[in-house]
């Protein structure tokens, strides 16, 4: 594949336009504790029309720092909308930290036009979005993205045929494979397959329809799980049908030629990005991001991961200082020329019990399994005993 060239980034002569954010970004903004001090005051600049790879229009978000300076970019590709929470938490904090925020809805999604489909857009839409950053007057040639779950995954397509000007991702509790969020070992995961239903079709339309939306999934969710067949049922829940989980549904094995294409895993392997990986131990997609992470280290690439205490959703509300120090560390450091280099260690983990934060040199850790031993008083110990231990057991349910 040849490399793309392009012109040098034009002397800024961009004068930001007067527009703030949305007021209920900025009060959410006001929520959060324990955030680095803001820097710059945020602009807004919103609706703008980007051409898709098609032609058609991706509805995108400009936030910016209001000050005069050569400021980098990053790139947010969301399915979900452009508002809460991604309008505060990525809009607003970042641009306050000296970045330009390009925040955009994917295509048939958000009121982007053309049609939404859960894989094969955000490659060439990512690239299209890119060629039209180049032709900004404010886009100085660095470029980061950043983002959770889907938006994890739009980076992932973007880094599949990487544009020179991409120099670093944060991929949070991301995705690679959307064949092994909705099925493992051959069994349909419903319940994730259901809430990622409601969060694309409703969570663009607001904070108030999309938290309808989901109570009415959860009263539905056990008639919805009992129901034959299964894909009658769930419109019910979801307040109609979705042809894309219509998909999803009646394609349940791997090698079906419908999934051909979806699984970005093999790009860990040959990106050249400098990646940093964020999951926690609850995480629907813990094992996504370790795959990532062991991808990435055996291809010699530069990568840090951090596990915290966290579920995919709770680590962007409880984890959200973590989440966020360790973005904005990993971003400064490779896209701003007067930052100091992030943390020395490759991995960062939450240690449960203990309730501390430990660094290691790499995951998983070069230090060997401790065997323990069931001992007759019912306590676990290090060495094996003469006398048996009675049978010991447990309930696991998840």
């Amino acid at each position: 594949m040849a490399a793309r060239t392009h012109d040098p980034a034009p002397t800024p002569t961009w004068a930001p336009p007067p527009g703030k954010p949305p007021l209920a970004a900025r009060l959410a903004r006001a929520t959060w504790r324990g955030l680095p001090a803001r820097r710059y005051a945020a602009g807004w600049e919103p609706g703008l029309a980007v051409p898709a790879a098609d032609g058609s229009p991706l509805l995108t978000d400009h936030y910016f720092p209001r000050a005069t300076g050569d400021f980098p970019t990053l790139l947010v590709r969301s399915p979900y909308g452009r508002g809460f929470p991604w309008s505060p938490q990525f809009g607003i904090l970042f641009a306050e930290q000296g970045f330009h925020v390009v925040l955009q809805s994917c295509r048939g999604t958000g009121g982007s036009g053309g049609a939404f489909h859960l894989w094969r857009n955000e490659t060439p839409d990512g690239l299209a979005t890119v060629a039209w950053l180049r032709e900004r007057p404010w886009f100085n040639g660095a470029l980061g993205t950043v983002g959770p779950s889907y938006l994890g995954y739009a980076q992932w397509a973007l880094a599949a045929d990487p544009p020179p000007e991409l120099r670093a991702m944060v991929v949070q509790v991301g995705l690679h494979d959307p064949y092994a969020l909705f099925h493992t070992r051959g069994a349909l995961q419903l319940e994730n397959a259901l809430a990622v239903g409601a969060g694309l079709t409703y969570q663009h339309q607001g904070w108030g329809p999309f938290v309808k939306a989901i109570l009415r999934l959860q009263r539905r969710l056990r008639a919805v799980t009992g129901a034959q067949p299964l894909r009658d049922a769930y419109p019910t829940a979801l307040g109609g049908p979705l042809p894309w989980l219509d998909d999803v549904l009646t394609h349940p094995d791997a090698d079906d030629p419908y999934w051909s294409g979806a699984s970005l895993a093999h790009v860990a392997a040959g990106t050249r990005v400098p990646t940093s990986l964020i999951t926690g131990w609850h995480d629907v997609l813990a094992d996504q991001t370790f795959e990532q992470y062991a991808r990435l280290r055996r291809a010699g690439r530069e990568a840090t991961l951090l596990v915290g205490p966290w579920t995919h959703t709770s680590a962007l509300r409880q984890g959200w200082t973590e989440v966020f120090a360790e973005s904005l560390d990993w971003l400064r450091a490779h896209l701003c020329a007067d930052a100091s280099a992030p943390r020395r260690t490759r991995a960062r983990v939450h240690v449960g019990g203990a309730d501390t934060w430990r660094d290691l040199a790499d995951w998983p850790p070069a230090r060997p399994n401790t065997p323990w031993f069931p001992a007759p008083d019912g306590h676990l110990t290090r060495q094996a005993t003469a006398a048996r231990a009675p049978l010991a057991s447990f309930r696991y349910d998840p």
